[in-house]
């Protein structure tokens, strides 16, 4: 049997929380020999959104709300609750892990086999970005910001310097994950441009992502 713990950042998604947490957990549960959970990770909303976890907490075992911190499994998916690279991408993230011995996977839209189709402005800021996390960490991979399998030991040793709360944060998985001793791979996805306005400001969001790469850089000089 193997652990799972999906991580669903919630912040302000009443309108699809419902559906598509039952969707992940349908999902799951096709999965022969997985023992899973869902956490919802309810971040300052100020919409039905608490309500509605709550309520799925309630009704359903495998639903929690929790930060990371509280997972019960080793392995852990960073996943969006839009489920921008659709429900596949979640059992082929476990099945490349597994058949690497506990590799890091990435549902990377930076992949040669991946289909992306979204605003020139994203696509440019996400390339420059990855070019950075590269450039300061040595990551290795083109993407930083798709879905991230990742296990439990980089939260454990280093958690008080993962510290970000924002995009960064996906970075920061990577980043300590690599410093364990694990391997980085990334998988292709498919991806169309979000049906919902994204909420990330290429101008605000993407001002604090910069600052928090040279932060970071000079914060790892003093870890060990």
């Amino acid at each position: 049997m193997t652990g799972f713990s999906l991580i669903i950042p919630v912040h302000n998604e009443a309108p699809i929380l419902e559906a598509n947490a039952k969707a992940l957990d349908a999902y799951l549960a096709s999965i022969k020999g997985l023992d899973y959970e869902i956490i919802l990770a309810c971040n300052g909303c100020v919409d039905a959104s608490e309500e509605i976890a709550g309520r799925l907490e309630r009704e359903n075992r495998r639903i929690r709300r929790l930060t990371i911190q509280g997972a019960r499994h080793e392995m852990l998916m960073f996943y969006a609750i839009d489920l921008p690279f659709g429900l596949e991408v979640i059992g082929e993230s476990i099945k490349a892990s597994m058949a690497k011995g506990r590799a890091v996977v990435i549902g990377s839209k930076g992949h040669r086999d991946s289909v992306v189709e979204r605003a020139l402005a994203r696509t440019l800021f996400s390339g420059t970005i990855s070019f950075l996390n590269n450039l300061l960490f040595g990551l290795g991979v083109k993407d930083t910001q798709g879905s991230i399998l990742f296990f439990k030991e980089p939260i454990t040793r280093y958690g008080k310097y993962m510290d970000n709360p924002g995009a960064f944060f996906q970075a920061q998985i990577l980043i300590y994950s690599r410093k364990c001793g694990f391997e980085l791979m990334e998988i292709p996805v498919r991806l169309k441009e979000e049906m919902r306005k994204t909420r990330f400001s290429l101008a605000g969001d993407g001002w604090r992502y910069i600052k928090a790469l040279f932060r970071e850089r000079m914060k790892l000089l003093g870890v060990r």
